[in-house]
């Protein structure tokens, strides 16, 4: 038995069109997609739950990756075990793959680099950069990675989950160019930012960037209430909000000794836009990449 890890996401500190092309920048928190991997002779294939399809695909792509054949994994079966809300951009199905792609590879006795995984998830669909243990700037449709950074100083994030579900296939099926074009201007700012406050360690300017991302994204897909969420939570000290570009979470970013918690709670409260948002919950922002769990 295999099981590897790979954690969530709370949507993008920037995403758009950077540099002639559509990219994105991911960090990653600390709620995990968990695959074991095992031989099981007793589970036919017809009892494979649908929804781990996916898994099951990038199995037989690792397996063929390293020049096995398909009867080399028709005993091999797949668990799941995952708390990441599913099609609210917060990378579950980035998390489900890329745990998988580990744990198969380590099955065979191999071991995948973080580019290697990306490109084995971007041949099933668009893909975070949660799959890199650094902060990096990636192509997430066709899989380049553009540039990759120090990790940010320590931050916590307020994940707001909306109530709508986004298909991320589904999304992309409608061409959006024009209005990313639009927004370039608007994102490399923002990207000069990031890199700024990355280097600098300067969480405000981070949060500035990725508030940067944030409104240049509402016309593409907006968010109810997300410029009251952010003069509510920039008043009581938080660095900056970012969002899920295609998916309904927005983050908070903030660390406890600069964010009055109760003060923002109550604040929100009353607010109508509420009633489009499940939860509230707060995460620490951690290194990406997935890792085989050892025994």
């Amino acid at each position: 038995m295999i099981q590897g890890v790979c954690p969530a996401s709370c949507g993008e500190l920037l995403q758009g069109y950077i540099e002639g092309g559509e990219k994105l920048i991911s960090y990653s928190i600390n709620l995990f997609s968990k695959v074991t991997i095992r031989e099981d002779i007793h589970t036919p294939a017809e009892k494979i739950p649908a929804a781990y399809s996916k898994a099951y695909r990038m199995l037989e792509k690792v397996f063929a990756y390293y020049g096995y054949k398909k009867k080399d994994y028709q005993q091999v079966r797949i668990h799941i075990n995952s708390s990441i809300p599913i099609a609210k951009g917060m990378a579950s199905s980035t998390a489900d793959l890329a745990a998988t792609a580990i744990a198969t590879a380590t099955y065979l006795g191999k071991e995948l680099s973080e580019e290697e995984v990306a490109k084995l998830c971007i041949d099933i669909e668009p893909t975070d950069s949660t799959v890199f243990s650094k902060i990096t700037l990636f192509d997430h449709l066709k899989g380049g990675v553009k540039r990759q950074y120090s990790n940010l100083p320590p931050c916590r994030v307020l994940v707001l989950e909306g109530k709508a579900t986004i298909n991320t296939i589904d999304f992309r099926k409608i061409d959006r160019t024009e209005i990313l074009k639009e927004n370039e201007g608007r994102l490399m700012e923002g990207l000069a930012l990031l890199e700024k406050g990355i280097k600098t360690g300067d969480l405000k300017t981070i949060g500035k960037a990725a508030t940067i991302s944030s409104f240049a994204n509402e016309g593409i897909l907006p968010k109810e209430g997300l410029e009251e969420i952010h003069h509510i939570s920039e008043a009581v000290g938080a660095y900056g909000i970012n969002v899920a570009h295609s998916g309904s979470v927005i983050g908070i970013l903030y660390n406890d000794k600069d964010f009055d918690t109760e003060k923002f709670f109550h604040s929100l409260k009353e607010k109508d836009f509420m009633k489009n948002y499940l939860s509230i919950v707060s995460y620490e922002i951690i290194a990406g990449g997935g890792r085989i769990i050892k025994p």
